[in-house]
Order: structure tokens, then sequence, then C-alpha cells
């Protein structure tokens, strides 16, 4: 199985009119159908936190003891459910994030909040990306690793929605540590 970012299966759990597709990432969803791979969709934290309305922010803003905490209530079920999984003979290939994001990023994240106020604000603050992980995925993986529970992670980079695969996906995840273990 693989722990894949909600945004990969809902992308309207994006902020408005930032989606790239209407609905899941079909190169993704057909490779982990075709090849038998159960999902744990990861909620979303910035949906769950911040509504639909929505505005995009960046690591610095979501980089609060508040969001955190937030983060921490919705992965503690996810990694129990994890560990059981381990436990009882389930390989994990991996988890999957959606790099840029200031949340699900794996390799790069958004970083630049310079302040201001909502009427003077467009859709998005002056945002780019940085080598790092987003606030969720920085949660995530500490939480698996303060168990013991070493599972590789990956980015796709949305941007490449023409040749985004399960396959290329799954080369990714091989090159990292190969399947989840338990320490």
């Amino acid at each position: 199985m693989v722990l894949l970012a909600h945004c990969i299966l809902n992308p309207n759990a994006k902020v408005a009119g930032i989606a790239q597709t209407p609905g899941a990432i079909p190169g993704i969803v057909a490779g982990l159908l075709r090849d038998g791979v159960g999902i744990i969709q990861l909620p979303c934290p910035e949906q769950t936190f911040g509504g639909s309305r929505r505005w995009g922010m960046s690591r610095e803003q979501y980089d609060t003891p508040q969001f955190r905490r937030h983060c921490d209530t919705l992965l503690e079920g996810v990694v129990d459910q994890t560990e059981d999984y381990l436990r009882n003979g389930y390989r994990v290939l991996g988890i999957v994030g959606v790099d840029g994001s200031p949340s699900c990023g794996v390799e790069r994240t958004c970083a630049g909040y310079t302040g201001g106020e909502i009427a003077s604000m467009r859709l998005f603050p002056e945002c780019f990306t940085i080598e790092g992980r987003g606030v969720f995925l920085e949660r995530l993986m500490s939480m698996l690793h303060e168990r013991g529970l070493l599972i590789p992670a990956v980015g796709m980079n949305e941007a490449l929605q023409e040749v985004l695969s399960w396959d290329e996906l799954l080369k990714k995840l091989s090159h990292c540590d190969g399947s989840a273990v338990r320490t």
C-alpha cells in the first residue's frame, strides 16, 4: 500500500482556482489500480484547518504551534493504522507528497511570506520553492520515526501532469529506502 497526499485523489481540497485536474490524477491512480496497490489517503491539513475559502499560504505561515498540533491530531490515527499494517505483514511502499506544497512537500516546499493585509493580497503571497519538507509531511515523518517506522517518501511535481505516473513514483521510491521496515 501507499500513503497519498489528499489532493492526489481529491484536488478539490486545494485553494480555489489552483487544482490542475477536476478529479484524481489519472496517471497515478490508474497505475495503483493496475498494480493492486492499496491506498491510504492522508487528510488535507490545510482544508481541515482553514476550510475551502482559505487563501494560499507559505510554509512560514503554517509553521505555527496551532497548525502543528492540528497536523498531529490528524496524523495520530494514520500513524496507528500504518504501524498496525506493518505489524501484520503488510508492505507499505511509501508516502507520496506534492512538492511545492507548504504542507505536503517532500523535497521542496513553498516559502517567502512577507506579510500584508487581505485587501492587498493576490491569490498567493510572493512565494518561491525551497528545499525542504512541508509542515504536515515533516510531522508525519517525525511521528513515524518516533515509532521506529522508516517509510520512504517522494514528492510529485504536479506541474508535470502529462507525465505523472505511478511507475515513475515507484522508481523514485525504490531509490529511497526500499520498502517500509520496523526498527
